[in-house]
């Protein structure tokens, strides 16, 4: 289960994620009008960082699940950028793979922030945001083209409106990436894009190495894995017009600012633009 309400399944052999999106004003979002957009800026920008979204699965009938709230109508098909971790025995695995989903914590959180989180459950708090307390170790050169593409991808989602999207990054002991460096995915073959299918990890990642498959630290310890998820949350959808207002009416009372699905898409870029490079430390 997500945080959101979402089902996950993983297909056998780990290489894609199946996930619904049971909220209607975010399906509808990117269906009418997202998709073709993200689509086209994909094709175009084969180093994203935007999470590879194969299908878009839409109930064809309505179901009595549907109906009554309890099945999802929507799922997408998407990469699993920790592509190689069960391929890895549980107890190393524990250690030697990490992740994190990441937003900036700088925005008003109501279970975090209201009464100092004392009117929330643990279990609802522990649905926010994770914190990284390490640093993502690059060269300069790296550095500044993850700043880059991250600007780009931001920049691409701030002109449709999106915020609350997050980075999901994945921390692996660079001793443990050949566990799974003889598998690959099932179901690929030649003739499949090699920019879209998944590439298993190695101990040195591919020439030339990405995001997704894997880019080694500069002091050649880790590699890391990073993603753009969850750009469903449109602005201007009616779900979020009325979030904005309640939050601007709490703010009257006490004034926390905006929370990360209420914020202006050019500010929620802003902040999360900082986060990430903050987390980057530059090998000199």
């Amino acid at each position: 289960m997500g945080y959101s309400g979402s089902t996950f399944f993983r297909t056998i052999d780990g290489a894609y994620l199946v996930k619904s999106v049971p909220r209607h004003f975010e399906h509808d979002f990117f269906k009418n009008e997202l998709l073709l957009p993200y689509a086209e800026y994909m094709k175009n920008n084969p180093e994203s960082l935007l999470i590879r979204i194969t299908d878009f699965l839409e109930r064809a009938h309505k179901s009595l699940g549907e109906l009554l709230g309890l099945a999802p109508s929507h799922h997408i098909v998407m990469e699993n950028i920790l592509y190689g971790q069960d391929r890895t025995p549980k107890d190393v695995a524990r250690q030697k793979w990490e992740s994190w989903d990441l937003k900036p914590t700088s925005f008003f959180y109501p279970e975090r922030d209201v009464a100092g989180g004392a009117l929330a459950t643990e279990a609802t708090k522990s649905k926010l945001a994770d914190e990284f307390d390490g640093k993502v170790k690059l060269t300069k050169a790296r550095a500044a083209q993850f700043q880059e593409i991250l600007e780009k991808d931001t920049r691409f989602l701030a002109n449709n409106n999106v915020v609350d999207y997050s980075l999901f990054l994945v921390r692996i002991s660079a001793a443990d990436v050949s566990h799974s460096e003889s598998h690959r995915p099932l179901g690929t073959s030649q003739e499949m894009d090699g920019s879209i299918s998944p590439t298993p990890p190695r101990r040195s990642p591919p020439n030339p190495p990405t995001w997704r498959t894997g880019i080694m630290s500069s002091n050649g310890k880790e590699v890391y894995r990073a993603a753009i998820l969850d750009f469903f949350w449109a602005k201007h959808s009616l779900h979020a017009k009325v979030m904005t207002g309640l939050v601007r009416g709490y703010n009257l009372i006490d004034e926390q600012g905006p929370m990360s699905i209420t914020a202006e898409s050019d500010e929620y870029r802003e902040r999360f633009l900082k986060m990430c490079m903050g987390f980057v430390e530059i090998d000199k």
